[in-house]
């Protein structure tokens, strides 16, 4: 079966005013065996549509009295026609006809051409057999009930600047993304909609930034975008002579071509949103009287509608950048994943009861701080503070560390309080390694110090903390309270007693044990309590070697390498001690003196030793010693 017996019975509505070429195009359709029947304008058309009933329709776009896209338009969007096929054919190529040719809904674009007939030929097969059924007794209905007057109302609600507002608005809903991804589509689809070659965007922001975006769509030279940047520039400050922009956020959407044409028109319009003029809109072309009143008209429909997307989106932006502002700020006092949460508002009730969670608490303190003070002036204590704090701030809060507060010349940091954290306790005794390595970066020059110089005692430990926000209404401190807090505390304490600068509790060592050496110094009760924790010297590995520094990649300070033999030594002698076997025990104690003379634990138990041979304690002692302040 041959095409023209295949198409036979297929109606074609041709929509043409050219006699010339409505007759070609009807000779090569009938060819084919369509039944076409010609309008001479788009209200002709209409009519025929519900008395010729085409299974396609075939418009120009420049026609008498109405409009292709009109009439496309209108047959769009009426239920009993909409799925009638329309191929927009006309001599209209550029991008902007284009455009509204898809907008108004035409199924199919081509350029009227004669070389084109076999992709007519072929894109009018496709349409017929793809599109969906026709309801034509549904149009056969319709049509009895619309006469002249009602389609010259029905296509009046469809006038040109109804459909580009009704297109531009939905156009635009459906941006989305960052300032410069919202503008960069308001200026794509400017240029599609009227064929703009180059325009900017200029915006003040509410933190005296000024935005401007460019967008070089035909590609003219360098000297000719200086030439409009400045245009631009000069009528934005004329717009806005008090606004005085400190800082200036730049971005080409298309770099400069080598096109050397020049600007024929130019215009700036300013946008507003909710009545308040807030950027201005610059628009140059290489077409004298560029700015005719179809498209000023048109200009200021799509403005209209763009002006709050561009609002919105610099707003958003702002918004962003005063939140990184406000977490920046607010990092130096409160953990930021609590932060996020306050921002959320997700934690407001349980922040403010308090909650029980398992931390880890690190205190540190300077030695012989008093001495310091006494000897430098308040400025430069101060001075030495400063660089002090951040030098050792700059070791806890990549550890995961969060510090909670400054006392004087201590500092309380927490682990794991925001957020549970397996690796907390491990980060802390990392943090503290650290801070002792960093002692010697500190700048000490404009204080005096003492004769061991810049030292500090490190106290940590782990364990169940009330969380929460402290205070009253106008003043409060997210922070921790309870037992935990306390040990943490006196065990720094305990560093100037054991000459250890870091010290840690029995809960420590059970979670970092495999990771750091440990050395078992004593058990102690604290006031208050019954039961005695025991206490760990921390150290990073052994003399003479390095495999546990390492290991742990924290650095290395002299105090916190230890002998091995003189270890293996003291442990055994501990054991003993704890047995109430003191002259054994003794005898373990001196050979570790013997090892290192300046070993102060050996020293301190086996003076402890000799004291207990004298005055042996009662049978219930349990080897722990109390301590008498909190």
């Amino acid at each position: 079966m041959s095409n023209s017996e295949g198409n036979a019975g297929k109606r074609i509505l041709l929509m043409e005013d050219s006699d010339i070429f409505a007759d070609i195009v009807m000779e090569t359709l009938g060819e084919e065996g369509y039944t076409v029947q010609r309008a001479v304008n788009g209200f002709e058309g209409m009519k025929l549509v519900y008395s010729f009933m085409p299974h396609l329709i075939i418009t120009d776009v420049e026609m008498p009295l109405f409009k292709g896209y009109q009439v496309t338009r209108l047959l769009k969007s009426r239920k009993a026609t909409k799925n009638i096929p329309v191929i927009m054919l006309t001599s209209l190529g550029e991008t902007k006809d284009k455009f509204w040719g898809r907008a108004a809904g035409a199924d199919l674009y081509m350029e009227k051409s004669p070389q084109e007939f076999a992709a007519l030929k072929t894109g009018i097969l496709r349409l017929l057999a793809d599109s969906p059924q026709t309801d034509y007794a549904a149009v056969e209905r319709e049509g009895r009930r619309i006469n002249d007057a009602a389609l010259i109302e029905m296509v009046n609600n469809l006038l040109d600047t109804r459909l580009f507002q009704t297109t531009v608005i939905g156009l635009l809903a459906g941006l989305s993304g960052t300032l410069e991804e919202i503008t960069q589509g308001v200026l794509d689809l400017l240029h599609n909609m009227a064929e703009t070659e180059i325009v900017s965007v200029m915006m003040q922001g509410s933190d005296n930034s000024l935005y401007v975006y460019t967008a070089n769509f035909s590609g003219y030279s360098q000297a000719a975008v200086d030439d409009f940047n400045g245009i631009s520039g000069a009528d934005f400050a004329g717009l806005f002579p008090d606004y005085k922009a400190v800082t200036k956020h730049t971005m080409d959407f298309f770099p400069a071509g080598d096109r050397n044409k020049q600007i024929e028109s130019y215009m700036m319009f300013p946008l507003s949103c909710a009545g308040k003029k807030f950027a201005s809109l610059h628009i140059a072309n290489s077409i004298k009287e560029y700015f005719s009143q179809g498209i000023l008209e048109n200009l200021n429909v799509f403005l209209a509608a763009a002006a709050p997307i561009i609002a919105g989106a610099l707003s958003a932006r702002e918004m962003a950048e005063l939140q990184k502002k406000t977490r920046t700020a607010f990092a130096r006092y409160v953990p930021a994943d609590v932060m996020d949460e306050i921002i959320r508002g997700s934690s407001s009730v349980s922040a403010a009861r308090g909650e029980t969670r398992n931390i880890t608490i690190l205190f540190s303190d300077i030695r012989d701080f008093t001495r310091i003070s006494e000897n430098t002036g308040a400025q430069d204590v101060v001075s030495f503070l400063n660089g002090f704090f951040a030098a050792m701030g700059n070791k806890i809060l990549p550890e995961g560390g969060h510090i909670d507060k400054f006392i004087g010349d201590a500092i309380m940091a927490i682990f794991g309080a925001s957020r549970a954290a397996d690796n907390a306790p491990l980060g802390a005794i990392r943090a503290a390694v650290k801070m002792l390595a960093a002692l010697k970066s500190v700048d000490t020059s404009q204080v005096h110090l003492p004769v061991g110089g810049l030292r500090i005692g490190i106290g940590i430990n782990c364990g169940e903390c009330v969380v929460g926000n402290i205070g009253f209404r106008d003043k409060m401190d997210y922070t921790v309270i309870g037992d935990t807090v306390n040990l943490a505390s006196r065990l720094e304490g305990l560093t100037k007693q054991y000459h250890h600068p870091l010290i840690v509790s029995e809960y420590m060592y059970h979670a970092a044990r495999e990771h750091f050496v440990f050395r078992n110094i004593d058990k102690v009760r604290v006031k208050g309590k019954d039961e005695p924790v025991e206490i760990y010297a921390v150290y990073t590995g052994f003399e003479n070697t390095t495999h546990k520094e390492k290991e742990t990649d924290t650095g290395a300070a002299p105090e916190l390498l230890i002998n091995q033999e003189v270890l293996d030594t003291y442990n055994k002698g501990i054991q003993l001690y704890r047995l109430r076997e003191w002259e054994t025990a003794a005898g373990y104690f001196r050979r570790a003196l013997e090892i290192n003379p300046g070993d102060y634990l050996s020293r301190l138990y086996l003076e402890r030793g000799a004291e207990n041979l004298k005055n042996p304690p009662p049978p219930a002692w349990d080897g722990s010693v109390s301590l008498a302040e909190k």
